[in-house]
């Protein structure tokens, strides 16, 4: 389906004085054609009679012609064989059948231009023939004369008409381009909302998960804690909650005007696969069991690659304790072939249990995978036979 480009409205005013000034051309071109043709008649060949009936039908068809004329935009055609046909015997018409060819050739269709110039120009023969003239010119030279004004006016009309098809033509591409620009801010912003939730979910997903599993400790073990190990565990819940909330300011400070940043008026750094000692630490603290092997080339990863392990790590460790809690959980990142950053987490589950239904409720593993297709990498989510279930991102190695 083709779209469609309207034309933008003109200002009546301008409509007005375009129309306005056209016909004041024509009017001045008829008038001094009819001042030479009738300053130049033999009063000898014509009587007085016939003399003031010619000049009385003169002015009656130029006038008629000019009130047609205006309308030569809804039937082009009609309307110049029409003005054109009375300037034959009327030479106050000239100028209006000079408005009419001139605006016909603007169309620049070739079978119009045709009909109007061959029109034009026997109109300009016959119409030499109606004034008996002191001084003859020869009908070789009349026709000299009429073919090069027509060619003037078609040579006109056709560069006027070329001039509106090119700022149509650049009105069309200045408003697909805005149209497009639209379209590609409207883009950005979706791509921005989805970074903006992704980045929102692996950072309280995983602070609030280490809340509700210590809470949940409180609940069911409460009354069997020691006092010491009650302090503990609130303690526990209060720096994670603390956590959470600084984070969620941190991520809402992003969003915030530049005059309203938050005290620090920038965003803090964000945590990548260097970073994975303190996560792993805050896993381990909460009573996860995690064996790690860290290739020592991770290190030299780059940070936008960084980011999106550190972020693959942290929904697979929140995951796991929701879905397999108590269950130790192992750890791989190393640098394979590409070269590619690989993240590998594995995790026992119950075997006879239903697979977890992902596409409800949380984003996680939706996260993840939208953020390996952003990198151009690939990403997976399966429990195996044996009930293992396995997390696996391949990060290409690229700045």
């Amino acid at each position: 389906m083709t779209a469609t480009v309207l034309r933008p409205p003109v200002a009546l005013g301008r409509r007005v004085w375009a129309e306005v000034w056209r016909l004041g051309l024509a009017v001045l071109i008829g008038l001094s054609a009819f001042a030479t043709v009738w300053s130049t008649i033999d009063p000898d060949a014509v009587s007085e009679t016939r003399l003031g009936a010619q000049i009385a039908l003169d002015f009656v068809l130029g006038v008629g012609a000019l009130v047609v004329v205006p309308f030569r935009h809804r039937a082009p055609l009609l309307v110049g064989v029409l003005v054109i046909a009375g300037s034959t015997v009327s030479t106050l018409a000239v100028g209006a059948a000079v408005l009419a060819l001139v605006s016909l050739v603007t169309r620049r269709r070739p079978l119009e231009i045709a009909i109007g110039s061959a029109l034009f120009i026997a109109s300009s023969m016959s119409g030499e023939g109606l004034y008996p003239s002191e001084d003859t010119t020869p009908l070789w030279q009349v026709l000299i004369a009429a073919v090069v004004v027509t060619a003037l006016l078609v040579a006109i009309g056709i560069a006027i008409g070329q001039r509106r098809a090119l700022v149509q033509s650049l009105r069309e591409r200045a408003a697909l381009l805005e149209r497009d620009q639209q379209l590609r801010e409207d883009r950005a912003r979706e791509q921005e909302r989805a970074h903006l939730a992704r980045e929102m979910h692996d950072v309280l997903g995983h602070r609030l998960s280490l809340v509700a599993l210590h809470a949940g400790a409180l609940e069911y073990r409460g009354r069997s804690l020691s006092p010491d190990e009650t302090v503990e565990a609130a303690g526990v819940v209060r720096a994670e909650a603390h956590s959470a909330l600084t984070e969620l300011r941190d991520v809402l400070g992003v969003l915030r005007e530049p005059g309203e940043t938050a005290t620090t008026g920038t965003a803090p750094p964000q945590p990548t696969v260097r970073d994975l000692p303190a996560l792993l630490g805050e896993a381990r603290n909460s009573g996860t069991a995690v064996a790690a092997t860290v290739d020592d080339a991770v290190s030299t990863a780059p940070d936008t690659v960084g980011r999106h392990a550190y972020r693959v790590v942290q929904e697979a460790l929140t995951n796991a304790r929701q879905h397999a809690p108590g269950q130790p959980v192992s750890l791989t990142v190393d640098v394979v072939r590409g070269p590619a950053l690989r993240v590998r987490v594995t995790n026992p589950t119950d075997p006879s249990s239903p697979p977890v239904d992902r596409t409800s409720g949380g984003h996680g593993l939706r996260g993840l995978a939208e953020r390996a297709r952003l990198v151009g990498g690939s990403f997976s989510a399966e429990r195996e036979a044996d009930g293992t279930h396995v997390v696996e991102a391949v990060l290409p190695w690229t700045a």
